[in-house]
C-alpha cells in the first residue's frame, strides 16, 4: 500500500467516495444498458425493500434530494415501473409503489449488483467486520448530528 502523501489520502469521506466509484463503475455500465439512471436505480433499490412509501421517506432512504427523486419517479412512472397514488390520510401525500415490471427489473438489477460486488470484492476476503463498522459509524454520526442539530436549534 502506498504511503499517505496528502490530505485526501487520509480523508475518510474522499476514500469512501473513491471506493464507491471503483466498486460501482461496472454496475453503472449495467444500468446504462438497461437505460436506468443512477437516481432511478437508488429509487428502485429502496422500493424493492420498502414498497408503498411516501416521497419524502423515499428520498431519505435513497440518499437523494427530494426534487431528484421526484424527477426519477416521473421517468420511472412513464416507463410503467412505478405508480404514485394519493395517501389515505393526506391526499397531498404521494405513495410510491413498484409495478410488477418494476419489481422484475429491480430483482434483475439487484442480482447483478450483488454478483459484481462479490466478483470485485473477492480478493479482499471477508469484509463482514468492515461492513459492521461502517453501519455502526453511520449510526453514531447520525445520532451525533441529531444531537448537535437539536442543541444548535435550542441555542438559536
Amino acid at each position: 500500500m502506498a504511503a499517505s502523501t496528502g490530505f485526501l489520502d487520509g480523508y475518510l469521506p474522499y476514500l469512501l467516495r473513491r471506493a464507491d466509484q471503483s466498486l460501482s463503475s461496472m454496475f453503472y455500465e449495467t444500468l446504462a444498458r438497461y437505460g436506468i439512471a443512477r437516481s432511478e436505480w437508488r429509487v428502485l433499490a429502496v422500493l424493492a425493500e420498502q414498497d408503498n412509501i411516501g416521497v419524502l421517506e423515499l428520498a431519505t432512504a435513497a440518499l437523494s434530494p427530494q426534487p431528484t427523486v421526484t424527477h426519477a419517479l416521473r421517468r420511472l412512472e412513464s416507463r410503467g415501473l412505478v405508480t404514485r397514488t394519493h395517501g389515505a390520510q393526506d391526499r397531498r401525500q404521494r405513495i410510491i409503489s413498484m409495478t410488477s415490471a418494476g419489481r422484475k427489473l429491480a430483482t434483475t438489477l439487484i442480482a447483478e449488483a450483488q454478483r459484481l460486488e462479490a466478483l470485485q470484492l473477492e480478493p479482499a476476503g471477508d469484509l463482514t467486520n468492515l461492513i459492521s463498522q461502517l453501519r455502526d459509524l453511520t449510526a453514531q454520526i447520525d445520532a451525533h448530528l441529531t444531537t448537535v442539530d437539536r442543541t444548535s436549534h435550542a441555542a438559536g
